[in-house]
């Protein structure tokens, strides 16, 4: 009955991620909150954190497959036979635009991944709380404000501001989907230019972040660190499937939710969710 249990609260974690990952309310913030209240307290994480963001990347990757790789077709074609660069322009360019806009992330991660680290680990939702704060915020200020109209394209100046949004997004607590789209909305970007450079731009970053894990797994010494006994294939396994499949939906809902304007209403459920994170580590102490 314990080993069912278990395997529901990592099912649980993975939906929570998938959901999260897309909606602006913060992922990282969100599962350290369910981990507190779920009573998981697991040293095994890392592989749990490369399994849950694959998943939520295999489910962005099918929803842009085709996008994907018409880029890279373009981009090769473009730097191969030039005299195709009028029609293969506009992808090529896009292309290199997210990898600027990956740039300012992975050098934050590069740089602090360790300490953001050592930061959870002593103060967990206390952390995650000030950053939904943030996220609350910034939500706020841009959900009194309609963007149906605006630009189709994204410059390059925009793109890198758009990723230092991503690279703030780093700090737990603070959303990754909402900063970035907030600051696209912000700088003139139409709602469906915002989003879908948004959440592409999450798969570069997203590749990058699991090679990290990877890199961090391969440096340890006992494969026990991962898996304390089988059954954790199995929690595992669950948490993969739960954040793939609650990534794939929540993706399917997130463009009704900005064109209804109702960041507002993510804006107020992050603020509670917030001192909600806060009292409940006061209380921990």
């Amino acid at each position: 009955m314990s080993d069912l249990i278990e395997a529901l609260k990592y099912l649980l974690l993975g939906l929570v991620q998938g959901v999260t990952e897309i909606l602006p309310i913060s992922s990282s913030g969100h599962v350290e909150l369910s981990k507190y209240l779920l009573d998981m307290e697991f040293s095994e994480g890392l592989l749990f954190l490369v399994l849950v963001n694959t998943g939520s990347l295999a489910a962005l990757i099918f929803v842009y497959f085709k996008d994907l790789v018409r880029l890279v077709k373009d981009f090769f074609i473009y730097l191969k036979h030039p005299e195709t660069r009028e029609m293969t322009s506009p992808n090529f360019h896009f292309a290199i635009k997210l990898v600027i806009a990956s740039v300012p992330a992975a050098i934050v991660g590069l740089l602090l991944n360790d300490f953001i680290d050592q930061l959870l680990d002593e103060y967990s939702i206390l952390l995650s709380g000030v950053g939904l704060l943030v996220t609350a915020t910034v939500l706020y200020l841009i959900g009194y404000r309609r963007y149906r109209h605006g630009s189709g394209s994204v410059s390059y100046k925009e793109a890198l501001l758009i990723g230092l949004a991503q690279a703030v997004a780093l700090v737990p607590g603070i959303s990754r989907s909402g900063m970035t789209t907030s600051m696209g909305l912000k700088k003139g970007l139409n709602i469906e230019t915002a989003l879908k450079f948004s959440f592409m731009m999450y798969i570069p970053i997203s590749i990058g972040s699991i090679l990290l894990y990877l890199l961090k797994i391969t440096q340890m010494e006992s494969l026990s660190e991962l898996f304390p006994s089988s059954i954790y294939y199995l929690y595992y396994g669950l948490a993969f499937i739960g954040a793939l499949i609650a990534t794939y939906l929540a993706f399917k809902i997130i463009y009704n939710v900005f064109r209804s304007n109702k960041l507002k209403y993510f804006s107020y459920y992050c603020f509670v969710v917030a001192l909600g994170s806060i009292a409940l580590y006061l209380m921990s102490i």
